[in-house]
């Protein structure tokens, strides 16, 4: 069965026609784009986070303002978006007395 988001009506469909008790989802994508919230709305049981508690893993941003916020110790990080901010973000890198990371936000 081909998946594409957001229209996880078949999903639904399917899982009624054949009976699904738990559905198990997987890959991460389908996690940020919702599924879970999609079937469990259905009254299908589902294994995996929502969307919204997805995104600690779909988006490095959140993930980091999130550890911040609550005090989870993790490393220093600086959040730029967009090709407007690139010189910021080159700046910055510059600036720092030791080697920086840079990652793209978003699932892998």
């Amino acid at each position: 069965l081909e998946i594409k988001a957001p229209h996880f009506q078949e999903v639904v469909d399917f899982c009624k026609q054949e009976s699904v008790e738990l559905v198990i989802v997987g890959p991460e994508q389908m996690l940020a784009d919702g599924l879970a919230d999609v079937l469990s709305s259905n009254g299908i049981q589902v294994f995996g986070p929502s969307q919204s508690a997805a995104e600690i893993e779909s988006s490095k941003a959140y993930a980091k303002a999130f550890m911040q916020r609550h005090s989870i110790p993790t490393a220093e990080y600086k959040s730029f978006k967009g090709k407007e901010s690139l010189q910021g973000a080159l700046e910055y890198i510059d600036s720092r007395p030791y080697d920086v990371v840079v990652k793209a936000s978003g699932l892998a």
